[in-house]
């Protein structure tokens, strides 16, 4: 894994996918790598563009950069002495299929996404980069799958774009999916009267529908005053009527994470109207309190939102209707309630640990 610091700080899915293999006896050693800062600072500004856009697009799809993590991830998985019998990856932006640990032994090879190439493609806007360079991040992607023995998805959505997009067999591409780390009940104790509404994010807000959220919220609260908002994730800076920004709260920290579930406790609704979403883990993680969800017509969020009766999409971008949608929601206690409890029963039927490392062991059983 490329930045395994950052993603045991925020508790993320992948993280969680090591933590329950290792309690499950499954995982020997996890080999984690990153770019130096210098070097990775150096990446970043040949990528640079009067367009703040463009910018992030080229380091995003860097192909130059995905073969120097590719040398720092061989070296990190070489260095592993332990006797395993199959390495599973994160991502697809660097390839160990060349590492002698793994060439030597012909270890079988995996990897597990929220996300790829094409996903990430479609949520560009047209002509933000010259095809050349999609075409090249698009092949080296296409190379590292070839290298796979399987490939695991969260979502039902990313695994349909794996066959589609990239022309792999059905049998190639395993729907493993997420579990939550928190515990999932009934939402009859729930009290939906706070009028509360959480946004999460720890980085890129606008792409992530802050700007778009907080221009709906404003509107709404001029028909509700009564309404409030929780951003979480960073200090955005923000400072207005009924804004409450908490920062960053790290899951391995008691006081950070009780903060983080409280939060959840008191929400009414949840709202991340990104622009993209991989998959989202934190809608799973508000379904988990019975918290309803509002995300938009994007990527993953209509599988895991109305695709569980959850809660509503959106257009990208629409204020007046995400605004329209919070004045209709907000103020519907049973309408809250009917939500919150098909996002619990949705976690309990669909998003537990055991089941998502079922899946994956039974399909990596047959390599090793």
């Amino acid at each position: 894994m490329q930045g395994i610091g950052f993603q045991e700080r925020k508790g993320s899915a992948f993280y969680n996918l090591f933590q329950q293999l290792r309690l499950n006896g499954n995982m020997l050693e996890v080999a984690g790598f990153q770019i130096p800062d210098a070097i990775r600072k150096a990446y970043f500004l040949k990528n640079i563009s009067t367009s703040k856009e463009r910018w992030n697009v080229r380091d995003q799809l860097d192909v130059d950069r995905y073969v120097l993590a590719s040398k720092y991830a061989c070296d990190a998985v070489n260095e592993v002495n332990e006797n395993y019998n199959s390495v599973i990856q994160i991502g697809s932006n660097f390839s160990i299929a060349h590492a002698p640990n793994i060439r030597n032994r012909s270890v079988p090879l995996f990897s597990f996404h929220d996300n790829n190439f094409a996903s990430y493609a479609r949520s560009l806007r047209p002509g933000v980069v010259g095809d050349h360079i999609l075409q090249r991040a698009f092949k080296y992607e296409q190379d590292v799958y070839k290298s796979l023995s399987r490939i695991f998805t969260m979502s039902k959505t990313l695994r349909k774009s794996f066959i589609e997009d990239f022309g792999l067999p059905e049998e190639k591409v395993v729907y493993a999916g997420f579990g939550t780390p928190f515990f999932s009940n009934s939402s009859e104790s729930k009290d939906y009267s706070g009028k509360n509404i959480v946004f999460v994010a720890t980085h890129s807000f606008e792409s992530k529908g802050g700007k778009v959220l907080l221009e709906a919220f404003r509107m709404a609260r001029k028909a509700i005053p009564d309404i409030s908002l929780t951003m979480i994730g960073k200090d955005w800076g923000i400072s207005e009527p009924g804004v409450e920004c908490l920062g960053f709260l790290d899951k391995r920290d008691e006081v950070d994470f009780s903060l983080y579930k409280r939060t959840f406790e008191a929400a009414s609704i949840f709202i991340l109207p990104s622009y993209n979403e991989a998959f989202g883990e934190v809608f799973i993680e508000a379904m988990s309190h019975g918290v309803p969800c509002i995300g938009t017509r994007t990527g993953v969020m209509p599988e895991l939102i109305e695709g569980n009766g959850a809660g509503f999409v959106v257009t990208p971008g629409d204020v007046e209707g995400l605004a329209r949608l919070i004045i209709e929601l907000i103020d519907s206690e049973e309408d809250l309630k009917r939500l919150g409890q098909a996002g619990m029963d949705a976690v309990n039927r669909e998003y537990q640990w055991p089941a998502v490392i079922s899946r994956i062991l039974d399909s990596v059983e047959p390599f090793v």
